[in-house]
C-alpha cells in the first residue's frame, strides 16, 4: 500500500482524555487502522512504526481489581465505587490526587508465607457476571480503531506485595527456606489466571486482541531481585500462562515498571511478546540485543526539549534509522513522544520505508 501524502494531510490531532485514561496523538488517515496495523507489527509485516498509543487496555468492571485499582475501561461509562476489594478481599484504598489505589501497609493480610493456604481465599470465577459484561461491550470492542488487551491487575510479584506488603514479599521470594511456599502460590495463581483467561476467551472470544500484565520489577536505579530469582520464582509460572494464551490465538503483553534491562532475558524466556518499560532503560542497547525477540516501546526523549518543526524531522530520521527495522518491530512511546512534529514524520518515513520494502 504505496504512501499517499493525503494520509497526513486529513490527520486528527486528540487530546489526552484522562478521565478515560486514554492518551492523545496523532490519528493519519492511514489505509488501515491503528488497530490492524499493531496486529501486523506482531507478524513482523507492519505499514509503519505504530505508537504506544495505538493499543488500549480494556479494563472491564466484572474483573474486580480493576474498580478496586480505580482502573476501569470499559464501553460503558462506570459510574460505580473506585477502591475497595480486589478479587482476594484486600482492601485498596483509593487516591484521588494519583486517580488510582494502593494497599495501605502496615496490616498485611499474609504474615507467613507457609499459612498462604489458610489464609488466602481464591476467587470464584464463575459466579462473576460475564454474559452481562460481555452484551453490553461487544460492540464497543468490535468498533475502536486501536489494539485491545484485556489487562490483569495485579501480577505475580504484586500480588505478593498486596498480600504481605512490600518487605516481606520479597524477603519470601528469595528466602530458600520459604521458597517452595512461594512457588505453590506462584503457581495457584497461575491456575487463576488461565481460569480468567478462559472466561474472556468464552465470554468476549475474539472481539479483543490480548492480555496485558501487570507486574513492577524494579526501581530507578535497577531491579528488585536479580536474574537467578526471576528465572526459579516467576518465569516458569509466567511461563504456564503466557503458552495458555498462545494457545488460544491472543499475544502476551507485560507491564514492568523500573529499571529492568538486566531481566529482559528473563521477560522473552516466560513468553512475554511485548514489554511496556519506562525510559530509564537503555532502549539503544535492548533493542540492538533483542528488538528481534521483544517489541518495546521505545522514547524518543532524546529529541531536545521544545526542539522546532525542523529539528524534530532530523530525530525522526534518525530514529527510524535506528528503530525502525521490519523485522524487529517497535513502538514509538506514547507517553515519551516529543511531539507532532516527530510523530508525523516518523509515520511518513516508515510508510514509505516499509511500502518500498513490499516492492509498492
Amino acid at each position: 500500500m504505496k504512501f499517499d501524502q493525503k494520509e497526513i494531510d486529513n490527520a486528527i490531532i486528540s487530546t489526552p482524555d484522562m478521565a478515560v485514561r486514554r492518551r492523545g496523538g496523532v490519528q493519519f488517515a492511514s489505509p488501515i487502522t491503528p488497530r490492524e496495523n499493531m496486529r501486523l507489527a506482531f507478524q513482523k509485516k507492519q505499514l509503519w512504526m505504530p505508537s504506544a498509543g495505538d493499543k488500549n487496555w480494556f479494563c472491564p468492571y466484572i474483573i474486580p481489581d480493576n474498580p478496586a485499582r480505580a482502573f476501569v475501561i470499559q464501553g460503558p461509562k462506570y459510574e460505580g465505587p473506585v477502591g475497595g476489594d480486589d478479587m482476594f478481599g484486600i482492601y485498596w484504598e483509593y487516591v484521588p490526587s494519583a486517580r488510582g489505589s494502593i494497599v495501605r501497609p502496615g496490616n498485611p493480610t499474609l504474615t507467613d508465607i507457609t499459612k498462604w493456604r489458610e489464609v488466602i481465599h481464591f476467587p470464584d470465577v464463575d459466579s462473576w457476571e460475564w454474559e452481562k459484561c460481555a452484551a453490553e461491550n461487544i460492540e464497543y470492542l468490535d468498533n475502536i480503531p486501536i489494539y485491545q488487551n484485556i489487562c490483569i491487575f495485579t501480577g505475580w510479584f504484586e500480588r505478593l506485595i498486596s498480600f504481605m506488603d512490600f518487605g516481606p514479599a520479597a524477603y519470601a521470594l528469595m528466602n530458600r527456606k520459604t521458597k517452595d511456599d512461594v512457588k505453590a502460590l506462584m503457581d495457584a495463581l497461575s491456575d487463576l489466571w488461565i481460569d480468567i483467561v478462559n472466561h474472556c476467551h468464552k465470554y468476549f472470544g475474539h472481539h479483543f486482541d490480548g492480555f496485558t500484565f501487570h507486574d513492577d520489577w524494579g526501581a530507578q536505579d535497577g531491579p528488585f531481585f536479580n536474574e537467578r530469582v526471576v528465572r526459579e520464582m516467576l518465569v516458569p509460572y509466567m511461563r504456564k500462562v503466557t503458552d495458555h494464551i498462545h494457545d488460544l490465538g491472543y499475544t502476551c503483553d507485560l507491564h514492568s515498571c523500573g529499571k529492568v534491562e538486566r531481566l529482559i532475558p528473563c521477560i522473552i524466556e516466560a513468553g512475554w511478546d511485548s514489554w511496556d518499560g519506562m525510559a530509564i532503560n537503555d532502549y539503544h542497547a535492548l533493542y540492538e540485543q533483542y528488538g528481534d525477540q521483544l517489541i518495546m516501546a521505545v522514547p524518543g526523549t532524546e529529541c531536545p526539549t521544545g526542539a522546532d518543526a525542523e529539528a524534530q524531522k532530523e530525530f525522526a530520521a534518525k530514529y527510524v534509522e535506528e528503530f525502525a527495522v521490519r523485522e524487529k518491530p517497535a513502538l514509538i512511546s506514547g507517553y515519551d513522544r516529543p511531539g507532532n512534529d516527530f510523530a508525523i514524520e516518523v509515520y511518513r518515513l516508515t510508510r514509505i520505508k516499509y511500502s518500498e520494502e513490499d516492492g509498492d
